[in-house]
């Protein structure tokens, strides 16, 4: 089954990270993922290799009990959702470009909780290189959108 979905103005593309979960949230698609991926790293590092290669991305969401990839290219995204044995296209009227652009907005957004996302660390010394890779790899992004 397809749906198609439009990127709305003023949505967040994620939620709040709290205790090792979001949402991930693309007009009427909406599920949870966790932190068994590392959600802001992997998406920068999608973004940054599709704006820097001219090439589609996927990204793929656990969502413990489910998953789902974020397939993005030049005019279009897609959100395949593979749920209780039932799979799912969704078709969202952005480029990665666009979705570039919602994902570092969210990320400046929420930054210090995903400093944090992964929660099962404790090593003040692994936040702070986790805080300058993330901010690094913002400023790449943002760069290669412009």
């Amino acid at each position: 089954m397809a749906h198609s979905i439009m990127i709305l103005e003023g949505e967040n593309m994620f939620t709040e990270p709290k205790h090792g979960w979001t949402n991930l949230q693309l007009g009427c698609f909406e599920s949870r993922a966790s932190y068994l991926t590392d959600i802001p790293m992997d998406c920068l590092n999608a973004f940054i290799y599709a704006l820097s290669n001219n090439k589609p991305i996927t990204i793929y969401f656990d969502a413990e009990g489910w998953d789902f990839h974020l397939v993005s290219s030049y005019y279009e995204s897609y959100i395949i959702s593979n749920k209780n044995e039932e799979s799912n296209l969704y078709l969202i009227e952005g480029s990665f470009r666009e979705l570039a652009k919602e994902l570092v907005k969210d990320i400046e957004k929420y930054l210090e909780d995903w400093i944090y996302w992964e929660c099962y660390k404790d090593n003040e010394d692994e936040f702070k290189d986790r805080k300058s890779e993330l901010n690094k790899k913002l400023l790449e992004l943002k760069k290669l959108i412009k």
